[in-house]
């Protein structure tokens, strides 16, 4: 992998390939980052966010692919203002606990015994005081060809196309490629092309910052730039593994091009990050019983997921699922709410198959929630418009089990107690709403007008309080004696 740092020239050698020294850089931070403890109500003071500019400085020699900015690039941190959450995984499908079911509270012992395994935080990029900004260069021809992808919106059809360079801070990497990304059918619409650079195109061993990919993601419909970024917060902090997300700038051949959502990619190293064991398989949905394997390629033994998607009956879901992880994943969904993913029978979802737990669900692409349903959206019975529904077996035949639909109803309790707290979610809104305000309101390429941006931010705003309100409502009938007695999912006050 071609690195080389901007700064004082000279020469550096990164697992054995040979780059330039060259060096400033920085990211705009913002002061505070909103927290909770518990969903009890409490908040932090959200301040005004600030922006500073890191100084410049040499880079140092490394001997790993994993080089990292000498200056501007902040310390390692969770990426999010958190919940803790407490509770076990354990066979009670009642406790929704911990769903990641890979960190553990325990110590290390007085004896010396390491640690237990505990799932890494967030990658620096994505710490929610940050909004970094990554700068593209690419040739005239390879630019033209990119946009005519664009224009033509086929994404079966779509190339890697080679970097000048891609640089974060001092970092500077010469071997980068970039490609479309997203829904082609709503290209057309978007104003800015949304791309996915990767760093192990022409280097299988290439990283940036030990990530294979970084994903700029610009829905048309994202008008607050905000839904992605908070709704994997919610998920990360009821204990789903969940990818990590902020906002930020891309500057292309020296110009702004435009604000956007940075998202982590669920890939080997996402599972690695996440996983004791992270070595199963990875699937994406592609359509009713369409399951695209995205890892582990010289394996052809696809007998897992066939394994998955033969199960139609409770006992065999539960066989090859961790269904309690599933339940919490739905719920949360639910609670956010989320219209396209494993909730509501949409494509925008992963599972891995943990070698000891089975299958588990992995929330991706949240573009569309929040303010995309309405706010008394009933966390059971919604589904997809039929056209675009494509189906949640394993859902239907959990929640028709009485005791697994007693489980479901615990998780979206706990889901509102710990994560949709209205205060702590306002504030998450209001500082990064004005972490990103500059950069929203410069943004030469986005496909709506300012008014419209800071109308969704407000209405963003008032959306998790009704969402809330409507959820205590629903919760109270569910957990206070209320009963379905024809059953159509719908509570029936005591």
């Amino acid at each position: 992998m071609r690195v080389v740092s901007r700064g004082v020239v000279g020469v550096l050698l990164v697992a054995g390939c040979r780059g330039e020294i060259a060096g400033s850089g920085g990211d705009a931070t913002m002061g505070v980052s909103a927290t909770t403890s518990g969903g009890s109500g409490a908040t932090t003071d959200t301040g005004e966010p600030s922006t500073t500019s890191a100084g410049s400085g040499d880079a140092e020699t490394t001997s790993t692919t994993d080089a990292a900015p000498t200056s501007g690039d902040p310390s390692t941190t969770s990426g999010a203002g958190t919940t803790s959450t407490s509770g076990a995984t354990t066979s009670d499908p009642g406790d929704p606990g911990d769903a990641t079911g890979d960190s553990a509270s325990d110590t290390a012992s007085d004896t010396g015994d390491p640690e237990p395994w505990a799932p890494k935080p967030c990658p620096s990029i994505y710490a929610q005081e940050l909004l970094p900004t990554f700068e593209i260069e690419i040739s005239g021809s390879e630019l033209a060809a990119l946009q005519q992808e664009w224009q033509i919106a086929d994404d079966h059809d779509l190339a890697e196309h080679p970097l000048k360079s891609f640089t974060y801070g001092d970092l500077v990497i010469l071997d980068a490629s970039a490609r479309l990304r997203g829904n082609a059918s709503h290209w057309p619409e978007q104003g800015k092309m949304q791309l996915e650079v990767s760093f192990n195109t022409y280097d299988p061993k290439g990283r940036f910052l030990g990530l294979k990919h970084v994903l700029f993601d610009a829905a048309t419909y994202n008008r607050s730039y905000l839904r992605d970024r908070l709704a994997l917060e919610i998920l990360r902090d009821v204990g789903v593994p969940a990818p990590c997300a902020n906002n930020a700038r891309l500057v292309l051949n020296g110009e702004y091009y435009g604000l956007f959502t940075n998202i982590e990619k669920v890939d080997s190293e996402f599972l690695e990050r996440v996983f004791d064991e992270p070595d199963g398989n990875l699937y994406k949905r592609g359509g009713p019983g369409d399951w695209a394997r995205k890892n582990n390629e010289e394996d052809p033994d696809e007998s897992d997921i066939d394994a998955l998607k033969a199960a139609d009956a409770l006992a065999e879901v539960v066989a090859v699922m961790d269904l309690e992880e599933a339940i919490l994943e739905w719920a949360t969904e639910a609670v956010i709410p989320d219209r396209d993913g494993a909730w509501g029978g949409g494509l925008n979802q992963y599972v891995y198959h943990h070698p000891k737990r089975g299958f588990l669900v992995i929330p991706w692409d949240l573009d569309d929630s929040f303010t995309r349903l309405p706010a008394d959206t009933d966390p059971i019975t919604y589904q997809k418009e039929p056209e675009s529904f494509h189906g949640r077996p394993y859902y239907d035949l959990a929640l028709a089990d009485p005791e697994w639909f007693a489980a479901y109803i615990a998780a979206v309790d706990h889901v509102v107690t710990t994560a949709y707290n209205v205060d702590v979610l306002q504030a998450r809104i209001d500082a990064y709403a004005a972490q990103i305000a500059q950069a929203a309101a410069d943004d030469p390429n986005r496909p709506f007008t300012l008014s419209q941006h800071l109308s969704r931010i407000a209405q963003k705003r008032t959306y998790v309080a009704d969402r809330a309100k409507f959820l205590e409502t629903w919760l109270a009938c569910w957990t206070g004696g209320g009963t379905d007695e024809d059953h159509d999912f719908l509570c029936e006050p005591p």
